[in-house]
């Protein structure tokens, strides 16, 4: 996967693949939205990764980032963040997961 810019509601935001050396922020996660710049970032693999799939499970952290970036421009994370139960993250989570089934239903449908 490569840098790119998406539009995430009006708003366009920068997709960057980068390394653990590139970014300090990815030592404690595989991706991270900052809404403050308008960036998504996703963490490339790293030598000691023993995924089998990286690129799948790369792709299913950008799901998961997009989502927050949606969340983020429509106010709805503002919202969530203050639940007790961690629902920001349940919800985002469950989208990411499951949009792709969503889509192919919709596609079977001809209903996009």
């Amino acid at each position: 996967m490569q840098d790119c810019k998406v539009n995430i509601l009006g708003t366009e935001y920068d997709v960057l693949f980068q390394g653990i050396e590139e970014n300090k922020f990815l030592a404690n996660a595989d991706g991270y939205v900052d809404r403050s710049v308008n960036k998504i970032v996703i963490s490339k693999k790293e030598d000691d990764c023993e995924l089998e799939d990286f690129e799948a499970y790369q792709k299913k952290c950008l799901r998961h980032e997009i989502i927050h970036a949606f969340m983020e421009e429509s106010g709805l994370s503002v919202n969530f963040e203050h639940k007790p139960i961690g629902i920001e993250e349940t919800t985002v989570d469950w989208f990411a997961i499951q949009s792709p089934k969503i889509f192919k239903v919709f596609q079977e449908l001809d209903i996009l």
